[in-house]
C-alpha cells in the first residue's frame, strides 16, 4: 500500500448545500498525492448520499459514518486515528480550498521541519457581507503570545499538522461537552507541550459564514471561553498580584486596542505594559523576544515610527 504524503480530513454534519463544492474544491488541487478521509457524523440531511456518491467513483476517497452524532471533537480523534498520510490537513464542509493549497503547504512544512503546526489567512465570504480577507500572526513568537493573551491566532480549516505531533505529545481535541472551541484548546495543548505554530502569509481556503454555523449560533459562548482562557495565562504571568483590575486593565489596553484609543490613552498603555514585562521576568511566561514583538505589534507610535523610516530607506 503506497502511503500518501497528505490525509485531508473533513468532517460532516448536515452539509448538503455546500459540501459537494468543498469535495470538489479537494479533488481539484494542484498536488496530488493525498487520501480523502470524509468522516460523517450522522447526518439528517442528504449530506451522506452526496458523500457516497462521491466516494464510489474516487478512490482517494475513505468515507466514515458515525452511527450516531458524535459532535465535531471526538469525530476528528477518530479520523485522526485513520490517517496514515505524513501531515493531516484540515478541511470543513462548507470551505473551499483554493487550488494550491496543498502544493503550499506541503512545501512549507518540508522545508521548515522545526514547524509541527501551520495555518494560513482565508478569504471570508458569504451572508451579508462582501468577501474580505481574514488575517493572522505570521511569527511562531507573535502567535504564542497572542494566543495566550489575546484570541485564537490559527484559522481551524486552514491548518496542516504532522501526524507524529499527535502522538509525540499525546494531543487530541478535547471531547468534553463542556468545550466551545476544540481547536483553540488544542493550539493551547500545542504550545505548552512546545510545538511550535506558523502561519503562511497568503490565502488557503474561502471560509463562508452563515448565520446557522456552529461558531457563529455560539458566538458570545465562545467569546466567554476565550476571555477565560485569556484570565488563566494573565494568572499564571501575574501570579498573587493578579486581580480583576488587571484584567480590566487588559481588556482596555489589548482586548480591545485600536491605534486612535492607545494614542489617546498612551500613558495608561505605556504602564500597563511595563508591569506586564516586570511580572513575566519573574513568571517566564513569554521569552523576552516574544514579549517585545508582541507589544511592538499594539504600540502606535513604534508603527508610526516603522512607517516613517519605510518612506525614507
Amino acid at each position: 500500500m503506497t502511503v500518501p504524503m497528505i490525509s485531508v480530513l473533513m468532517p460532516v454534519y448536515n452539509a448538503e448545500k455546500y459540501v459537494a463544492e468543498a469535495i470538489e474544491s479537494i479533488l481539484q488541487q494542484t498536488y496530488c498525492d493525498f487520501e480523502f478521509i470524509i468522516v460523517d457524523d450522522c447526518s439528517t440531511d442528504g449530506s451522506y448520499h452526496i458523500l457516497q456518491s462521491y466516494a464510489k467513483i474516487e478512490p482517494r476517497i475513505r468515507l466514515f459514518r458515525n452511527e450516531q452524532n458524535e459532535k465535531l471533537p471526538k469525530t476528528l480523534n477518530f479520523g485522526i486515528s485513520q490517517a496514515i498520510g505524513k501531515y493531516i490537513l484540515r478541511m470543513d464542509a462548507d470551505d473551499v480550498s483554493l487550488p494550491e493549497r496543498f502544493a503550499k503547504q506541503v512545501s512549507f512544512m518540508e522545508s521548515h521541519p522545526e514547524v509541527d503546526i501551520c495555518g494560513g489567512f482565508a478569504y471570508v465570504f458569504g451572508g451579508a457581507t462582501s468577501e474580505k480577507l481574514m488575517r493572522v500572526q505570521l511569527s511562531p513568537l507573535l502567535i504564542k503570545a497572542y494566543t495566550y493573551f489575546v484570541d485564537c491566532n490559527l484559522i481551524h480549516p486552514t491548518v496542516s499538522l504532522r501526524r507524529s505531533v499527535f502522538d509525540r505529545f499525546g494531543l487530541r481535541y478535547n471531547e468534553s461537552k463542556h468545550c466551545l472551541a476544540e481547536d483553540y484548546e488544542l493550539w493551547l495543548q500545542a504550545l505548552f507541550r512546545g510545538v511550535v505554530l506558523n502561519n503562511l502569509p497568503t490565502p488557503l481556503i474561502k471560509y463562508r459564514r452563515s448565520n446557522t454555523q456552529l461558531t457563529k449560533v455560539n458566538e458570545i459562548e465562545m467569546l466567554q471561553y476565550t476571555q477565560a482562557q485569556v484570565m488563566i495565562h494573565l494568572k499564571m504571568l501575574f501570579g498573587e498580584s493578579y486581580s480583576t483590575k488587571l484584567f480590566q486593565q487588559h481588556e482596555f489596553y489589548i482586548l480591545g486596542a485600536n491605534p486612535v484609543k492607545l494614542m489617546i490613552n498612551y500613558i495608561g498603555f505605556y504602564c500597563y505594559k511595563r508591569k506586564f514585562i516586570y511580572y513575566n521576568r519573574i513568571s517566564k511566561v513569554l521569552s523576552s523576544q516574544e514579549i517585545l514583538m508582541f507589544f511592538q505589534t499594539l504600540d502606535p507610535f513604534y508603527k508610526i515610527l516603522n512607517r516613517l523610516k519605510s518612506l525614507f530607506t
